[in-house]
């Protein structure tokens, strides 16, 4: 009994570690083209980006892309959610005309995250030859994950004004669920309409590096910018 009440205080001390770890940042892999590239011509083999913006707890905000480099350069590209238990997570990724499923799956370890699809690139809905799996090393360089990446990111959202003095984020689209402690935009604060009902707004929002700010919005707080 003893050395199963161990193992228990053991696995949930490493839970709460995790989870107290913030992994948020971009990763990537860069490899030389396969068939030599004309000497005039710039180009890159198998590559891959994997950015992660940490929500809540072991929560993860996810956006990665993928390419087979030159000649060809097909490309891939997800964005999704997903939740780490210890150091793995899963995010079902199934193109939608596929006949077997495509689940990513997650593993970090130190400085890596590294992916295995288990599927081909069709069911994944990639292009020709496409494949998330590899491991996406911390980059040294890291690239700025602030509000102007995430507008490029949703090249075609909307923007939004915040015109209520004070303008709660919600968990739900109904605008019932608050976070704890509350959230809230400000007058005059600019937003993202990324997805929307009839009553509410849902955005992300990167105040300052490392932080992510994410939810749902009463649109009667907000004042709709019509980008066409």
């Amino acid at each position: 009994m003893k050395k199963l009440l161990l193992f228990a205080a053991f696995l949930l001390q490493s839970l709460l570690n995790f989870g107290q770890t913030n992994y948020s940042g971009t990763y990537g892999y860069s490899f030389e083209p396969q068939v030599s590239p004309p000497k005039n011509e710039k180009a890159t083999g198998h590559n891959g980006k994997l950015v992660l913006l940490k929500m809540e707890e072991n929560k993860y905000r996810f956006w990665l892309d993928v390419a087979t480099g030159w000649p060809g350069n097909n490309v891939g590209e997800t964005d999704g959610t997903i939740t780490f238990l210890n150091d793995t997570a899963s995010f079902d990724n199934t193109f939608e005309d596929a006949t077997t499923p495509c689940v990513l799956k997650f593993k970090i370890s130190n400085k890596v995250i590294s992916i295995n699809s288990m599927s081909t690139s069709f069911n994944c809905g990639f292009g020709d030859n496409v494949s998330a799996d590899g491991d996406y090393s911390w980059l040294k360089q890291q690239p700025v994950l602030n509000n102007d990446w995430l507008r490029k990111e949703y090249n075609q959202a909307p923007n939004a004004k915040v015109i209520a003095n004070k303008a709660e984020i919600f968990k739900d689209e109904n605008c019932i669920n608050s976070f704890s402690p509350k959230k809230y935009f400000m007058k005059g604060d600019n937003i993202l309409n990324i997805s929307d009902t009839e009553k509410s707004v849902y955005t992300e929002y990167i105040p300052s590096p490392g932080k992510f700010i994410y939810g749902w919005i009463k649109k009667t707080a907000l004042e709709l910018i019509n980008t066409d």
